[in-house]
């Protein structure tokens, strides 16, 4: 792979810093071999398991491909709803999973592309998106596994438009966002704190409805209340799994499922109105939100690593090393589930790198919101690679 240099003269400190950087080209070329090898573990290596084709035997096959909610519960939104109708139109398993893994292909890039153009346009450091994003394990292994790429990419789309200040444009992105998985509607109240006007934040706010109610619209038109009981019963079909929620149900603390969910959904509820009104940056206070919110939610399948990707990329306060020590971690632990008799037993293998991971991401929490009330250190030297 060759690179472009690319000297980036900084005046922060007391001389200059150059680096070198790679051009979109080059990522976006690393971006697809990456997600082909994601893909092809799905595809041609049996023992690999992914929703993706789950929802086909489950779902697709048995009801020969008919309208997701009106024809079978669903319990993921409505982008991938439409990405498993349309993919079910080409009537095996294997015309299937190349039709999906074609079309999300298009939202990995987008998602690539999109975090590559923020840094350009606002000076952030373009090493990172390689070692922090596209070639990290859980990009290889789950980009796709299930469709948390496609919110991943409208997450780094509204950043890259609320940097821009552009409301409607991040607003758009982050409803959109929301069809494709719900976190994404959690970073609305610091997108809002962060816009110029309250007629920013009025735009913002319709086109967040409106983005979210595109996509939804097919299904609720076809059958509103087959529609309405899928998202509802989807919402409450949380269990427990790989999660610190699951160890303090083991030991019967919190054992009422309205219990668990009021403290869950208070402390995140608290997280998101800390961090909407302090000091941090933008990318900053959405990768805090997002943390803890997985931190502190009662599932956590390996892929949600996905979803804090593009603000790793993209902040500065983050080293390398722990970094891919999480993630190996949780890619372990994913293709470790069917490996052994019972992934759900107390102090097994499973639970373990549960919580090794858990205590990883935890210190990183705490990581960054220390550095972020450090001294000022000027971006390329604060870790690095």
């Amino acid at each position: 792979m060759v690179f472009a240099k690319d000297v980036a003269i900084q005046s922060e400190g007391l001389g200059m810093a150059s680096r070198i950087t790679p051009r979109l080209s080059d990522v976006l070329a690393l971006a697809t071999v990456g997600y082909f090898i994601s893909v092809s573990t799905k595809i041609l290596v049996p023992k690999f398991y992914s929703d993706i084709y789950m929802i086909y035997y489950r779902n697709v096959l048995p009801t020969n491909n008919g309208i997701p909610y009106h024809a079978y519960f669903l319990e993921y939104p409505a982008i991938p709803a439409i990405l498993i109708w349309v993919g079910g139109l080409a009537g095996n398993i294997e015309s299937y999973m190349v039709t999906i893994s074609f079309l999300m292909f298009f939202f990995a890039i987008a998602a690539v592309y999109f975090v590559y153009q923020t840094c350009v346009e606002f000076g952030m450091d373009l090493g990172r998106i390689i070692p922090f994003f596209i070639l990290t394990p859980s990009f290889l292994a789950n980009s796709f596994a299930n469709w948390d790429i496609t919110a991943v990419c409208f997450v780094a789309a509204a950043i890259y438009y609320e940097l821009k200040k552009k409301p409607r444009n991040s607003g758009l992105c982050l409803g959109l966002g929301f069809a494709a998985k719900a976190y994404p509607l959690l970073l609305l109240p610091v997108f809002l704190r962060d816009a110029k006007t309250w007629h920013d934040r009025f735009e913002m706010f319709l086109s967040t409805v409106l983005g979210a109610a595109i996509p939804n619209l097919p299904f609720m038109v076809t059958d509103f209340n087959a529609w309405l009981n899928s998202n509802l019963l989807s919402r409450e079909a949380v269990y427990s799994e790989n999660s610190l929620v699951g160890v303090i149900r083991y030991y019967g603390f919190l054992n009422q499922d309205w219990l668990v969910n009021a403290v869950v959904w208070s402390l995140i509820l608290l997280t998101i109105l800390h961090v909407t009104f302090s000091s941090y940056s933008l990318v900053l206070k959405s990768w805090l939100i997002v943390a803890v919110t997985v931190l502190l939610f009662p599932s956590y399948p390996p892929q949600y690593n996905l979803w804090l990707f593009p603000m790793f990329a993209l902040s500065p306060v983050f080293p390398l090393i722990p970094f891919l020590a999480f993630d190996l971690i949780d890619v372990a632990l994913g293709l470790s589930w069917f490996a052994v008799s019972n992934p759900f037993q107390a102090w097994g293998l499973i639970w373990d790198m549960a919580l090794i991971r858990i205590g990883l991401l935890a210190a990183l929490v705490v990581w960054a919101i220390h550095r972020s009330k450090g001294p000022h250190i000027p971006q390329d030297q604060v870790q690095p690679l």
